[in-house]
């Protein structure tokens, strides 16, 4: 059983000041391994505004948890926190109303690498009062004696409009749990914020696995996306004198994916994004009465990212488009809106950086303010119109000095079959020479992509005066439904041909020794990396797996993949049914072709990644004597949460890479 949820330990209200105004306090020279491996000083997405803009909060992590923390904007002072148990993190969080806060809590448990929702809500007041557990499974077990209790649920619950009503109640949906592996149907009602009271007979929602709803006006279901088990998208509508559920798009049919993002002011209209053959990804304007659409930003290149919503919440400004050098940037769907003016006048006064308001009060006055870019880890600031004021409220990583960091430049090339690729190069400062070269395909691999931003692991390592490669291969997301879809059962295959072609392309542009070049990935990069060696032995003059799967076989024939009809069919989109092939693109079936040196890190609890595929490819490359470098660690999952063992973990790697293509390579 999990741990008992005991936010309330002391947390110095001194330290969390000098965290949330902390300066860059980086020294002069190299920057230390853990300056790289130790959290973020902030959740990425998680500073936000009160409604009325008298309170800012964050998420704050650590190396096993995490904190709520709520400011007040005026004095300056923390005025709440909650400081979670081990293994214990903030999902997500909202304002429910002006002085009020629900949080949802996730965990971390055996070896997966990310918290998983626990499916309990939590309320906190502003002032640091009214703290209760609203819902969760725990209910009466011992949760402290300063936290009031709740009936305990056999269920989860999944917040899906935050605004709380008159009756100070949200809308959220419960999933009870089963043991039958396909997911409940998730049932509505209605949470009340203060006494966590559940008022059911909302009904339920029309799929199973749901991908995006949209709420109404009323503060009920209007559209929502997702399917039923047979991965095939469908887009239902609920009108307010609706009876029943209308399907609006069916990807059976028409071939395409409609997602809900967000109203249209004033209109039944909703904007939504679709993704369809031949196009990236794009946003419309959708009529679910008239069945009418209206085109609003079709992106060349590269998908939609986020829509931008207004200050009052009730339409969209922007929409994020990563067209062109990929960088990122802001369309604007309406010109003239304040938000508008102002993303304008941020991104005139952080020339080279992305500046992007992330949060609003509900009057527009203030703002919350996000300022990064391949150098800058993140500067969270704080806009006041009236007073025409932007204050700096803390940095992610205060250790690091952008004016060091390297470089990140967009990378593109043609595959052998003629198919664009992008990427990333990340360049090391003042090299000496031509530059040894880090190959480091992405995990996943399927609709993951990697952006313009400071990456840690790119940055370390360019750091220590190695260029960094990342490459989008085909099966990444960003670039359209084709691009994802062309990865399909091509692990192994073109997927990997994409990396090499890629490696080859850098090598013929970039001032780069092709004598020492090694490639390095975790999860499915890890399964890149060795598949580099075995089938690119001149190529790779090494290589390192963190979290690696390394059989196909094992992976197809996985428990929890097998259990559910959306598991079965994922499987069999993405292999082959065909022991042969299974074997024929598993790196532990070639370890006869593997002569470089090899370095293997892996954890005990890894359940993303089972230990058995790290033991099988350390027992093949041993029986054909090429011993790998082993980095095992007993307790551990996918990914090393404890921090002494993860800054030793990439500390050993960079020693390998130095012994091997690094300055002590011979």
């Amino acid at each position: 059983m999990a741990t008992h949820f005991k936010p309330m330990r002391a947390f110095s209200a001194i330290f969390l000041l000098a965290l949330l105004f902390a300066g860059n306090t980086s020294a002069a020279g190299l920057s230390p391994v853990e300056a790289y491996t130790k959290p973020s000083g902030v959740e990425p997405g998680s500073l936000r505004l009160s409604p009325t803009g008298a309170y800012v909060s964050l998420v704050v992590p650590s190396d096993d948890h995490s904190s709520l923390i709520i400011l007040d904007r005026a004095s300056n002072k923390v005025s709440a926190n909650i400081n979670l148990q081990k293994g214990q993190y903030v999902s997500d969080y909202w304002w429910v109303n002006d002085t009020r806060v629900v949080l949802a809590i996730a965990e971390k448990e055996g070896g997966y690498d990310t918290p998983f929702l626990t499916g309990e809500l939590f309320g906190i007041d502003a002032d640091g009062g009214g703290k209760k557990y609203l819902f969760g499974y725990r209910g009466d077990q011992e949760l402290g004696s300063r936290i009031n209790r709740a009936t305990a649920n056999a269920a989860s619950a999944f917040v899906l409009e935050p605004d709380a009503d008159a009756d100070k109640s949200i809308l959220v949906g419960i999933k009870n749990w089963n043991t039958s592996g396909e997911s409940p149907f998730m049932e509505l009602a209605r949470l009340n914020v203060i006494s966590g009271a559940l008022k059911k007979g909302g009904g339920r929602m029309p799929l199973r696995y749901i991908d995006t709803t949209l709420v109404g006006e009323d503060r009920k279901i209007r559209a929502v996306s997702g399917t039923d088990g047979d991965r095939l998208s469908r887009l239902l509508y609920k009108g307010p004198k609706d009876a029943e559920w209308a399907v609006l798009n069916d990807e059976k049919t028409s071939g395409r994916i409609i997602q809900p993002l967000a109203n249209v002011r004033g209109s039944a209209e909703f904007y939504a994004r679709v993704s369809e053959s031949g196009k990236p990804d794009y946003l419309i304007r959708f009529n679910p009465e008239t069945r009418k659409e209206q085109v609003v930003y079709q992106p060349k290149d590269a998908d939609i990212g986020s829509l931008r919503l207004t200050a009052d919440q009730k339409d969209a400004f922007a929409v994020v488009s990563y067209d062109g050098s990929g960088r990122g940037g802001l369309v604007f769907i309406d010109k003239d809106a304040p938000e508008t003016l102002l993303s304008k006048s941020l991104s005139a006064r952080f020339p080279g950086e992305l500046a992007l308001p992330s949060s609003f009060s509900r009057d527009g006055r203030f703002a919350t303010v996000v300022v990064y870019s391949d150098v800058n880890p993140g500067e969270f600031h704080l806009y006041d119109r009236d007073a025409g004021k932007l204050s700096l409220l803390m940095r992610a990583r205060a250790d690091i000095d952008p004016d060091t960091a390297a470089v990140v430049e967009p990378f593109e090339f043609k595959a052998r079959d003629g198919l664009n690729i992008h990427g990333w190069v990340t360049l090391p400062n003042a090299p000496a020479g031509k530059m040894p070269l880090v190959v480091m395909p992405h995990g996943g691999p399927y609709g993951i992509v990697d952006r313009w931003e400071f990456n840690n692991d790119a940055q370390l390592l360019a750091s220590r005066g190695y260029a960094v490669l990342q490459i989008n291969y085909r099966g990444s997301g960003g670039y359209g439904m084709d691009f994802v879809d062309a990865g399909l059962r091509e692990w192994g295959g073109k997927m990997q041909t994409d990396i090499t072609d890629g490696t080859r392309a850098a090598l013929a542009k970039y001032a780069i020794d092709p004598s020492r070049v090694c490639i390095y990935g975790i999860s499915y990069g890890a399964y890149a990396a060795l598949m580099g060696v075995a089938t690119d032995p001149g190529l790779f003059k090494c290589a390192a797996g963190y979290a690696g799967v390394y059989s196909l076989g094992l992976i197809r024939n996985e428990t929890a993949l097998q259990n559910t009809a959306y598991g079965r069919d994922f499987v069999n989109d993405v292999f082959k049914n065909d022991p042969a092939w299974l074997r024929a693109r598993s790196p532990t079936s070639l370890a006869a072709q593997i002569k470089a040196p090899v370095m293997l890190i892996h954890g005990g609890e890894d359940l993303t990644a089972p230990v058995e595929h790290a033991d099988a490819m350390r027992t093949a490359l041993n029986g054909v004597g090429n011993p790998p470098v082993w980095l095992f660690e007993k307790t551990e999952g996918h990914g090393f949460f404890n921090p002494d063992k993860r800054l030793n973990a990439y500390t050993k790697l960079i020693e390998f890479l130095d012994k091997n293509i690094g300055a002590q390579a011979k």
